[in-house]
């Protein structure tokens, strides 16, 4: 599946940001950047 391939990849990425901060994983941030870039959004 595709969020397991891209799961492999990112997966060990750190997130420095602060925990009470987040409102979102960073896996759920870098998916959909990720995938909207290759969709092709602009802004």
């Amino acid at each position: 599946m595709i969020t397991d391939a891209f799961s492999q990849y990112f997966g060990d990425i750190g997130d420095p940001r602060q925990s009470a901060k987040v409102s979102y994983p960073l896996f759920d941030v870098l998916f959909l950047t990720v995938y909207a870039t290759i969709a092709g959004a602009e802004g």
